[in-house]
């Protein structure tokens, strides 16, 4: 029966590991004990909530209209209504409305009567599927199918990529259409000695479903206009103009927002990345403004939170492929495959493909390194790139299975690969369900990057599920519960309804603040080292610790309770000093 099964498997194999790319994701998304299909998820994140209710709002009102969505009237009148936000284009966040209308009709919304946190988070988890499906179908194309397992298991033991992928977020969605960006621009261009006008169509059309995404798209445009210029030259005048008037028309007819004033509101879009209010980094021990933060942060970040295996091998393979091919501009995909052979790289990226990931590579961690660029959150603003670096992950991978089968024996390479796999897998195992908080073994894991000055837990995953209903366990009916610290108004309210604290509604819950009087007397305490509390970080003398979340003997998340003399001990300002 398996000799039978197996070609269908083996054709249809980037389909299954994306399918269990999916799965192992859709098994842990629960975000309040609500679901039970899926077991406990990360905790309810700072700014799920404003994700999720902005797709959900734009879904269901597209739902409702029916067929007189078809008319631009109703469009323009979603889309300017007060209960639509333009922070984001609506690409992103539709995945979240989707996923939310669709197991709310099936299973129901129970209490909640817009939207549930969790179903919202199956979005992601099908993003993340369709992400690994689209990257091995592209590396097993260019490079075999040991490739492509390889980097579709990259990809799934990527921690904080993996991490991402539970939560109703944008960043998933940005990593499939970035990524999908690449893809179609390398299947539609790469290895042409000429190219023609409709050779940009295409391109133009995932380069636009990009943009209508999240605002990290801009990185794809220069890269790309470079990269067609540099090897075509004048040649690609045509299909550039062709893929830039696509693409905008894309970006413009798939955001009915810019309809009424598409100047004035292109420019304000673009422009709330200056105009926005101020986060923290905490970065080496210090706290910095985002627009201050050392221009080495995006490389520091990208090395210290890559498995160590997955940072060795993949920049094995980027130099593999870098240096596999010729200087020749006209080259081509034959000869610089007969080039990367003479080096012991057999099979991979042309040097004419590698360029351009290495262009979507290194784009946005320079962009993040130039001084006055606002950077913060860890990886977050620039996850894209780790998508491109499980291709080259998943190449040196098999280039290095291929040369250990010619070495040694079959069982000792499966040991030794099977050891190479475990090492993220362990850490992996160890942080669940916080893998925003993974650190690799080359600084000490977690408690290594603690003592380096590193982030702890820059979103709030770590106030799990598990983790509120202990905590509350010692909270008596009718307490107040403060929460700290709070990066927005809401966010108070966001806990009390979407998270497990749902299920306790006799409690209040407040945003924390030393200078406020009277001080409640439990306290929900995120180590978020970015907007530290000095009245807490220590805590006051006498505090109990009740409940704490703790990963790899390191605190992210704690239940305190104060003494009751605590509240006026702190009358001057209690926010940690920052670096400007």
């Amino acid at each position: 029966m398996f000799s039978r099964l197996w070609p269908i498997l083996y054709r249809d194999l980037p389909i299954w590991l994306g399918l269990l790319a999916f799965l192992s994701v859709a098994i842990s998304l629960d975000v309040a004990e609500e679901c039970v299909w899926t077991a406990n998820g990360p905790g309810l994140t700072f700014d799920e909530n404003l994700n999720v209710g902005s797709g959900v709002y734009v879904t269901e009102s597209l739902l409702q209209s029916g067929l007189a969505v078809l008319d631009p009237r109703t469009l323009l009148e979603i889309f300017n209504s007060p209960a639509y936000f333009p922070d984001y284009p609506p690409l992103g966040r539709l995945p979240l409305g989707l996923s939310n209308a669709l197991l709310g009709r099936v299973l129901g919304l129970g209490e909640h009567s817009f939207y549930q946190i969790t179903y919202a988070r199956m979005g992601s988890a099908m993003a993340f599927g369709l992400l690994v499906l689209l990257l091995t179908w592209f590396t097993r194309r260019q490079a075999g199918t040991l490739a492509a397992v390889m980097t579709g298991i990259c990809c799934v033991l990527t921690p904080r990529l993996f991490g991402h992928a539970h939560l109703a977020s944008v960043e998933t969605m940005m990593n499939l259409t970035y990524a999908g960006c690449a893809v179609t621009c390398l299947e539609c261009l790469s290895g042409k000695s000429a190219l023609r006008a409709r050779d940009g169509v295409w391109p133009g059309v995932v380069l636009g479903l990009a943009l209508l995404t999240k605002m990290q798209a801009i990185f794809l445009p220069p890269v790309i206009v470079v990269w067609m210029l540099g090897y075509w030259k004048l040649r690609a005048v045509r299909p550039l103009v062709v893929l830039t008037l696509t693409s905008t028309a894309v970006f413009f007819l798939g955001w009915p927002w810019l309809w009424s004033d598409p100047l004035t509101r292109f420019m304000a879009y673009f422009a709330q990345t200056t105009d926005r209010a101020v986060l923290y980094c905490y970065y080496f021990g210090e706290r910095y403004v985002d627009r201050t933060v050392p221009w080495h942060y995006p490389f520091v970040i990208f090395v210290i939170t890559t498995p160590l295996p997955w940072l060795l091998l993949g920049s094995w393979g980027m130099w593999l492929s870098r240096a596999g091919g010729h200087e020749n501009k006209h080259t081509d995909r034959q000869k610089e495959t007969e080039s990367s052979a003479a080096l012991g790289f057999s099979g991979g990226l042309t040097l004419q493909s590698n360029r351009l990931l290495l262009g979507l590579f290194w784009g946005p961690l320079i962009a993040f390194a130039i001084p006055g660029i606002p950077v913060y959150d860890g990886e977050r603003l620039f996850l894209v790139v780790w998508p491109i670096f499980a291709i080259w992950t998943g190449i040196a991978s098999a280039q290095v299975v291929t040369w250990l089968r010619r070495k040694v024996h079959s069982p000792v390479c499966e040991i030794i690969c099977g050891g190479v796999i475990l090492i993220p897998l362990i850490s992996m195992f160890t942080l669940r369900p916080v893998q925003l908080s993974f650190y690799g073994i080359q600084v000490g894991g977690l408690p290594g990057a603690k003592s380096l000055g590193m982030e702890l837990n820059y979103w709030g995953d770590a106030m799990t599920p598990g983790f509120l209903e202990r905590a509350c366990q010692h909270l008596p009916q009718g307490s107040t519960v403060a929460v700290a610290p709070v990066l927005h108004p809401l966010i108070p309210q966001f806990l009390a309804t979407d998270s497990w604290l749902t299920h306790r509604q006799d409690l209040r819950v407040v945003a924390y603040d030393d200078q406020s009087g009277e001080q409640p007397r439990y306290v929900l305490l995120i180590h978020r080292r970015a907007d530290p509390w000095k009245s807490l970080l220590p805590p006051p003398p006498g505090t109990q610790v009740l409940e704490q979340v703790s990963r790899q003997g390191i605190v992210l998340a704690e239940l305190l309770e104060l003494p009751s003399h605590s509240s006026g001990a702190h009358s001057t300002a209690s926010i940690v000093p920052v670096l400007e």
